[in-house]
C-alpha cells in the first residue's frame, strides 16, 4: 500500500520548486506530471507546465501515454495464469503456441519465463528499424501482433537466454494470454488495471487511438526527433504526434493512466500483491540485463525499489515503489526524448532512488 496523507505545503512547495526549476532546464519539453508517495511526509501529486503547447495548462486529471510500463501489466495476466495452472513457467512456445512453434521453429524451446525475464534471444521490433520508420510513414495503419512478430524475425535471433530487451517477447505472452483465456489481451490488462483501482487508465484495442478527457498532446521535439534519427527514423522537431496509432506499442506499449493511477499501480508492487507470494517473490528475482537486474516483467534498481519506465511516440514515463518502505514516485512527460526529466529529480526526494534511475 502507499501512503495516503497530504503533504505539508511547506513539503509540497519544496517538491514544486524542484520541477518548475526542471522544467525550464528541459527546453522544449511541453508538460511534466509528477507524484510523491512518501510515507513520511505525505502526498504531493502535482502538473506541471503545459497539457498541449499553445494549449491548456497540465492538470492531474490529465490522461498521458505510459509507454512499456504497460509491460509490467501484460506480465501480471501471465504470472496469474501461471498460479492458475493454465501454464508453467517452463512451458514453451512450441507447448503453448505450437502453430507459431511450426513457423518459427528455432524459437519453440523458449519458456514463459525467458520472454518474461528479457532473456529469449528475440529481437526487440520496438527500438530498431524495423517498425517505426513505417510507423512515421504511415502513423494510421492499425498493427497487429502477428506484424509487429513478423518484423522483429527479420532481425538475427540470439540463442535463448541471451539477455535483451525486447517488446517481441511481450507480444508473443500476449497471443499466449488470449490463446489460453480466450479474451482480448486489451480486455485483460485493462481489467487488472481496473482492479487495481486505476479507473482512468486501459490498454485500448488496435485502431482506438484516443484517449479520454482531459488528455495531454504527445510531441517530438529536437531530444525525441534525434532518439529517432538513431534507429533509422526521420522526423521533423515539434511534430504532433497525438493521432498517430499506439497499435505497435499494444500489450508491450500501448497503455495510457493518469499520474494519481500509476501510484495506485505502485502500490500493488506493480501487480505484484496480485499473486501467491511464492510467485511474487519468484516474480522480483532479478537476472543482470540491458536496462539494469530485470525480473519477471519488472525491474529491480536496488535498495528495495522496484518498477519500469515506459518510452513511445510523444511521451515517456516512469513508476517505482519501494518495497521496503511503501514509498512510491511516478512521472509523466508529454516529449519522446524527454523522460530524464521525470527521471532525475527524483534522487533528491529519495535518495535510496540514486542508485535506480542514475547509475549510482
Amino acid at each position: 500500500a502507499i501512503p495516503t496523507k497530504p503533504m505539508s505545503a511547506e513539503d509540497a512547495a519544496a517538491i514544486d520548486a524542484i520541477f518548475a526549476k526542471t522544467l525550464e532546464q528541459a527546453g522544449d519539453l511541453p508538460g511534466l506530471w509528477v507524484g510523491v508517495w512518501d510515507p513520511q511526509k505525505g502526498v504531493h501529486i502535482a502538473a506541471y507546465g503545459k497539457a498541449a503547447v499553445n494549449g491548456p495548462a497540465a492538470t492531474v486529471a490529465d490522461h498521458g501515454r505510459i509507454g512499456s510500463i504497460t509491460k509490467t501489466f501484460t506480465a501480471t495476466a501471465v504470472l496469474e495464469q501461471v498460479a492458475k495452472g493454465a501454464f508453467r513457467l517452463d512451458s514453451t512456445i512450441a507447448d503453448l503456441l505450437p502453430d507459431f512453434a511450426a513457423k518459427h521453429p528455432e524459437v519453440g524451446a523458449i519458456t514463459v519465463e525467458q520472454l518474461l525475464g528479457m532473456r529469449s534471444g528475440i529481437p526487440d521490433y520496438g527500438n530498431t528499424a524495423v517498425v517505426i520508420p513505417r510507423v512515421i510513414a504511415d502513423p494510421s495503419h492499425a498493427w497487429t501482433k502477428e506484424e509487429l512478430i513478423e518484423a522483429a524475425f527479420t532481425l538475427p535471433l540470439q540463442p535463448p537466454g541471451t539477455p535483451g530487451y525486447s517488446t517481441t517477447n511481450t507480444q508473443i505472452l500476449a497471443l499466449i494470454l488470449e490463446k489460453v483465456t480466450g479474451t482480448p489481451v486489451e480486455t485483460i490488462v485493462t481489467e487488472i488495471a481496473t482492479r487495481a483501482g486505476m479507473t482512468q487508465s486501459a490498454l485500448d484495442p488496435a485502431g482506438d487511438d484516443t484517449m479520454p478527457d482531459p488528455a495531454s498532446r504527445g510531441y517530438l521535439f529536437a531530444a525525441g526527433a534525434k532518439e529517432i534519427e538513431a534507429i533509422g527514423g526521420t522526423i521533423a522537431p515539434g511534430t504532433d504526434v497525438t493521432d498517430w496509432t499506439m497499435s505497435w506499442g499494444g500489450a508491450g506499449g500501448g497503455m495510457y493512466a493518469t499520474i494519481e493511477d500509476l501510484g495506485r499501480w505502485a502500490g500493488t508492487g506493480l501487480g505484484t500483491t496480485f499473486l501467491p507470494a511464492e510467485l511474487g517473490a519468484r516474480r522480483l528475482v532479478a537476472e543482470p540485463g540491458p536496462v539494469g537486474r530485470y525480473g519477471l516483467g519488472i525491474i529491480d534498481w536496488g535498495n528495495g525499489w522496484i518498477g519500469h519506465t515506459g518510452q513511445v511516440l510523444g511521451w515517456e514515463a516512469v513508476v517505482a515503489y519501494d518495497t521496503r518502505t511503501g514509498a512510491a514516485y511516478a512521472a509523466i512527460v508529454n516529449e519522446g526524448g524527454s523522460l530524464l526529466a521525470g527521471f532525475a529529480p527524483a534522487a533528491a526526494i529519495f535518495p535510496s532512488i540514486v542508485g535506480a534511475f542514475l547509475g549510482g
